[in-house]
């Protein structure tokens, strides 16, 4: 597998970049940011000149790479790192932000496998009760 982190960034348009080129510098985006969420991938496909779809595989594999890469430290890591934010967030009494990071947290361990995804609606016993755990839509 390909090691982008070992990927000069170059001195060129973006849109005249490799796909490993283009993937190493989405990766150092990725890491200055601290975690992969909330990219435009239409955005960075223009910025590009490639469609959002490549945009969406090149995320894709920088996700493989970073399994492969990381392996079984990672979820240690992220820990350590996701506890620190909670608590400064929670020291400064900003409870919306230490509980978006914890949402980002779980979501990360979902998409990595090591976590299972909770379940939107459980049905009790097979009786017709049913929870919903989904977040109550504006319109009712």
């Amino acid at each position: 597998m390909t090691d982008y982190t070992e990927i000069p960034i170059p001195d060129k348009p973006r849109d005249e970049y490799t796909y490993n080129e283009r993937r190493a510098e989405i990766l150092k985006m990725i890491e200055e940011k601290g975690h992969p969420w909330g990219f435009n991938y239409s955005q960075l496909g223009r910025e590009y000149g490639v469609s959002h779809e490549m945009i969406r595989k090149d995320f894709k594999r920088l996700k493989e790479y970073y399994r492969n890469r990381v392996g079984s430290e990672a979820k240690e890591t992220s820990e350590l790192a996701y506890r620190r934010i909670v608590k400064g967030h929670m020291d400064n009494n900003e409870f919306d932000k230490a509980r978006k990071a914890l949402d980002s947290w779980n979501e990360w361990l979902q998409d990595t496998g090591h976590q299972e995804k909770e379940p939107d609606k459980v049905d009790v016993g097979g009786e017709g009760i049913v929870f919903n755990f989904q977040e109550p839509d504006e319109s009712d």
